[in-house]
């Protein structure tokens, strides 16, 4: 009911300066206010922070690295509220160039941002003391002189934000964290089958077929029936007459000058790699040309 309430207080505010032009804020004090993301690409030196510009007061505070853009963008809102609460003058418009901290505020459910339910709270304690704020969206990187100091001070935060991390953060941060200690460690398995093929650990596609996906994910780590039934028997390896080496699933696709015409045929390539037969978007004529030469149902 609350929340439903300061929805509709806030909605009506943005839609008072949308709608009223420049000149109904001028009998407003300005505060401008920027969250700020930067980040350099290395793993460790993740940065985020939060600026506001509230003439002539330049104040900025930095987020631990697990937190997101919008939640940077959300606690520059609430940091700018907490300048108006100190102030003497009821009436102000918050600039910010950040459309997704006015969605998150006027969307209000069980799954709302904590920092923006917070921020409500706070608006509706400020409207009880007679404070009146209007919220307006101005564009990015185009000049506008109070966005620009509150960027810079963004980017240059040293002052620690001493609320806790959102827990949705939290665990976005962890999930990006193992998956980046996860390719590291797989970046050390060159002589893996399957490292050749897949360098990244991102998610692939399956095929909704179960028994040619199986076929497929076989060919790619390189364990076949026909290749590796020899270990549960205690046989000798399947050793190929042509060449004189032991069967592969890499020398049968790619290799054995026997399956030349066929590779011609199916792929218009007599040494394709196995890459480009069976990476993310495996090749379309791989099953006709397993088919062709009689090892399709010895996968």
């Amino acid at each position: 009911m609350v929340l439903g309430i300061l929805r509709s207080f806030l909605y009506q505010c943005i839609c008072s300066i949308a709608t009223s032009g420049s000149c109904a804020i001028k009998p407003y004090n300005q505060l401008t206010l920027q969250s700020g993301f930067r980040k350099d690409g290395s793993k460790s030196d993740g940065y985020v922070g939060c600026g506001i510009f509230f003439p002539p007061d330049t104040c900025s505070y930095r987020l631990h690295a697990s937190c997101s853009v919008l939640t940077a963008e959300l606690a520059a809102v609430f940091y700018a509220l907490q300048k108006i609460v100190a102030s003497h003058q009821r009436l102000y418009c918050i600039y910010t160039d950040s459309m997704s901290a006015f969605e998150a505020l006027c969307h209000t459910d069980k799954r709302m941002h904590p920092v923006a339910e917070d921020i409500l709270c706070y608006m509706h304690e400020l409207q009880a003391q007679g404070f009146k704020i209007l919220f307006c969206w101005v564009p990015s990187h185009v000049g506008i002189v109070g966005n620009e100091q509150a960027d810079s001070a963004a980017k240059a935060a040293s002052n620690v934000w001493q609320s806790p991390n959102p827990c949705n953060d939290l665990k976005i941060f962890t999930t990006r964290h193992i998956h980046s200690l996860w390719q590291e460690l797989w970046d050390l398995e060159i002589r893996n089958k399957l490292h050749f093929i897949k360098p990244r650990i991102n998610i692939w596609s399956i095929i909704h077929i179960r028994v040619t996906d199986v076929k497929l994910t076989r060919l790619r780590i390189g364990h076949t029936r026909f290749t590796h039934k020899h270990l549960l028997f205690g046989e000798r390896a399947p050793e190929c007459r042509t060449c004189h080496i032991n069967f592969t699933a890499a020398h049968i696709l790619t290799e054995c000058p026997t399956f030349n015409s066929h590779r011609v045929t199916y792929f218009n390539s007599s040494s394709p790699n196995m890459k480009e037969l069976l990476g993310e978007f495996p090749h379309p004529h791989l099953f006709d040309f397993l088919k062709a030469i009689g090892f399709y149902h010895s996968i």
